[in-house]
């Protein structure tokens, strides 16, 4: 009798590159101005919200083709928009590896990209963001929570398909939210203090 060797697992790291090749071959196909994936701006309705906070500094996670971060410079706000995949991005990386400075950002935002993630990185990334982030800054995030309708390869593009409820309690982890629905859609809030800065991690 004989068996059938098993395959190894792949790691964590082969997964992430895995992922990163499918938005590596949606960068790269040939579309219009305006058009294809991550022409989106996902961003786009939050930028009133963004300017109410006053920030001199935005990192965008998971920025796509930067078209949040190029609207936001118009209104003179700056700041850094991060992508692995997309040409456009200022920093191309990882979201759980920005390579950032800490506390450069008076605010973080992440739009329709948290559920990109393997649901191994979703802690990772929120930690990093609130790394990046001055103590307490703010942060908006818009996260969809259904699979994804673009495929490459048969695939979906959404390893990480939870309801808002779950989503919460992972925020709520390294911050505190004090609008889950704002503008219909957006969740606001505080990251909680850094450790040895003092204070209580309270909105």
């Amino acid at each position: 009798m004989t068996t059938t060797p098993t395959q190894p697992k792949p790691t964590l790291d082969a997964r992430r590159e895995h992922e990163r090749t499918k938005y590596v071959a949606l960068a790269s196909r040939f579309a219009a101005p305006g058009t294809g994936y991550g022409a989106t701006n996902h961003g786009a309705a939050a930028i009133p919200l963004v300017q109410r906070l006053k920030p001199r500094f935005v990192v965008d996670f998971g920025c796509g083709r930067n078209d949040f971060l190029g609207a936001l410079r118009r209104t003179g706000i700056d700041g850094l928009g991060l992508d692995f995949a997309f040409p456009e991005a200022d920093i191309t990386r990882a979201m759980h590896k920005t390579g950032l400075l800490d506390g450069v950002a008076d605010v973080v935002t992440s739009f329709d990209a948290l559920e990109h993630l393997l649901p191994e990185d979703v802690d990772a990334v929120l930690a990093e963001m609130r790394r990046v982030g001055r103590p307490k800054a703010h942060f908006v995030f818009s996260i969809c929570t259904r699979p994804s309708r673009t495929t490459v390869a048969g695939e979906g593009l959404h390893p990480t398909v939870r309801p808002p409820a779950w989503w919460l309690d992972r925020i709520g982890q390294v911050g505190t939210v004090t609008a889950p629905r704002a503008e219909g859609r957006y969740i606001v809030g505080r990251f909680a203090a850094k450790e040895g800065r003092g204070g209580c991690g309270c909105a």
